[in-house]
């Protein structure tokens, strides 16, 4: 009996860091795509959102944290899925409107649907859970931002 509770004393400890620095999101991974580097358009428009480009940069879109600083021997940049579609959007509005920024355009575009399910289904996840806990009865709408189109 008094290492049942000795033990359920102990368990939080052993948990609270892996709740650091997104290392709980890194533990119990959710959905995440992978993506290249070239997804994001050339060096000059994705670095100031990826970073600088490395020999094999790999990205991966998922829902924690933005980690653009590469890993020790591999160079794997975690992007926030949300905050990929807002920077591929506000990438492809200021895009000049020519004929040779069409292939690009068409390139942002295609890595913003492949990006969409994945928020649409976290969206609505969020939506469809319990009424009762945590919020009693709020409208979750208002609470979670706001789902960006299904096309830009």
């Amino acid at each position: 009996m008094k290492f049942a509770t000795i033990l359920l004393l102990l368990m939080p400890l052993l948990l609270l860091p892996g709740c650091a620095a997104g290392g709980l999101s890194r533990a119990v991974p959710g959905q995440s795509l992978t993506l290249s580097y070239d997804d994001f358009g050339p060096e000059r428009m994705a670095a100031p959102f990826l970073g600088p480009r490395g020999p094999r940069t790999v990205i991966i879109a998922h829902y924690g944290f933005n980690q653009i600083t590469p890993s020790a021997s591999e160079d794997v940049r975690y992007v926030n899925v949300l905050q990929s579609m807002n920077f591929l959007r506000d990438e492809v509005r200021h895009l000049p409107q020519t004929a040779a920024n069409e292939p690009l355009r068409q390139r942002l575009r295609s890595t913003y649907s492949r990006l969409y399910p994945l928020q649409l289904k976290r969206y609505n996840i969020a939506l469809g859970s319990s009424y009762t806990i945590p919020f009693a009865g709020m409208d979750r709408r208002l609470m979670l931002p706001a789902l960006p189109p299904p096309s830009i």
